[in-house]
């Protein structure tokens, strides 16, 4: 009994913020540079990802009064993605993983504009929105990416994706249906069918996903069915690769797939999705897993705009960039994240895309724009790993830094105060402090307002 006691005073300590963290993240006054020439240079931000807004923040400690900033991008908020699958699964309301750019952008300073953007004409300098053309001298490309469905237009119609608020919303509505549907189902198969959820795709964020899903299902939502009593839901994890997590150290592999194997998860490797069909997922090897929710986070593909871009590109369609991720045949255009194929500098593999790697890269394209407008030499970009953490359900995660890989406890609590660090602004980190402490000693987000 004390050992417990102690365990869940750790977990509720988990959930709390260091004040540190709830308080505005205080800056030096910065040095004010100023940019050469007569007239200001304009350089425009298209994108407010981790890596966009990375390059505004190195901007602005830059103290660059000499240029003209403009951050661009189709929705007026910064997404937290590293939670979206929480918001999924009923943790998190999405309005504390959503922080408004325009109060950021005055604080750069930096003028924002909302618009869709269309294309970019690398000769004449221009970027294509739905606004208008704007003109720009120096340009970064953080677009992001797209869900890859592989070619598979009836996969794509069937399964949900896991990349913006109403996905993940969608996502949550689908698993709350299912149940309520499994719990007046006619026959067991019925009810077998609608509590087998498919999840294809075990990068990060499809092992953070099935763990979540498992506790929402088990521990908030069965429960109170009396009719689904004794009934037992069936989580799949499809990956087409022989390991989950790939790219992973083996020790953060391991960690995770003893969690997942301890919760029950299905894991299936080397299964690759060839198509679905009557309400299953078809295999290349030709089985089928019958599954009412099917959930995709198997792959990405460039963004349209960066992929329609005229310039060298690697074998899966990012842009190729030099040692400052410039594009070499338009110098003044930088990118980044998602959009650029950035070799690791002892490796030489491609560094993942993901948020960690687009925010360091983010930075460094910052600080070397400032250099630019300032008339100092350019810094190469060099990436060293902050390390690796993936959650793994309650009180449970596997995480690596430096040489020392760890889980359980310990890992958790080491995961939730990183990410509580890395959201922007006071107000949504409470936010996202009192979700996880009402999810812990109350219940999930369980009502369906999505019908």
């Amino acid at each position: 009994m004390e050992t417990r006691t102690r365990n869940r005073a750790a977990l509720i300590a988990a959930t709390g913020v260091p004040l540190a963290l709830l308080a505005a993240r205080r800056r030096r006054a910065p040095h004010r540079a100023q940019a050469t020439g007569d007239r200001r240079a304009s350089v425009v931000v298209a994108g407010a990802g981790f890596g966009g807004i990375a390059v505004l923040n190195a901007l602005r400690d830059a103290g660059l009064d000499g240029a003209d900033i403009l951050l661009i991008d189709q929705h007026n908020y910064h997404l937290f993605t590293p939670l979206l699958y929480q918001v999924a699964t009923g943790s998190v309301d999405d309005q504390h993983i959503a922080y408004p750019l325009r109060p950021f952008c005055a604080g750069v300073p930096a003028d924002f504009l909302c618009t869709a953007i269309r294309g970019v004409n690398l000769v004449d300098q221009v970027v294509e929105t739905d606004a208008g053309r704007i003109h720009y001298d120096y340009l970064v490309l953080a677009l992001g990416s797209q869900t890859n469905y592989f070619g598979m237009h009836e996969v794509e119609r069937a399964a949900l994706g896991l990349k913006t608020i109403p996905a993940a919303s969608s996502i949550r509505a689908r698993i709350l249906d299912s149940v309520e549907r499994a719990a007046v189902a006619s026959s067991p198969e019925e009810r077998r069918w609608l509590l087998t959820f498919a999840v294809v795709g075990a990068g990060a964020t499809g092992v953070e996903l099935v763990a979540s899903l498992d506790d929402l299902l088990r521990n908030n939502l069965l429960p109170y069915y009396p009719s689904l009593r004794g009934e037992e839901p069936h989580i799949v994890l499809i990956e087409a690769m022989d390991t989950i997590l790939p790219g992973t150290t083996p020790r953060m592999r391991a960690i995770a797939e003893r969690r997942l194997k301890a919760l029950g998860i299905d894991i299936r490797l080397k299964t690759a999705v060839a198509g679905v069909r009557n309400g299953a997922l078809v295999t290349r090897g030709g089985d089928e897993i019958a599954a009412a929710t099917l959930i995709w986070t198997a792959g990405i593909r460039p963004n349209p705009v960066a992929a329609s871009l005229p310039v060298e590109k690697s074998r899966d369609g990012r842009i190729v960039v030099d040692e400052y991720l410039r594009i070499p045949s338009a110098p003044n255009v930088f990118a980044l994240g998602d959009n650029a194929f950035v070799p690791d500098h002892k490796s030489g593999a491609p560094l993942p895309a993901n948020a960690s790697v687009a925010v360091r890269e983010g930075a460094a394209v910052g600080r070397n724009l400032a250099r630019l407008l300032t008339g100092q030499p350019l810094e190469p970009f060099v990436f060293r790993s902050p390390g690796e953490m993936i959650a793994l359900g309650r009180g449970h995660a596997a995480a690596t830094i430096g040489p020392v890989a760890f889980g359980g406890l310990p890992a958790w609590l080491v995961w939730r105060v990183f990410h509580l660090s890395q959201i922007m602004g006071v107000r949504s980190r409470l936010g996202v402090t009192l979700d996880w402490t009402a999810a812990m000693l109350s219940r999930r987000y369980i009502a369906n307002t999505e019908v």
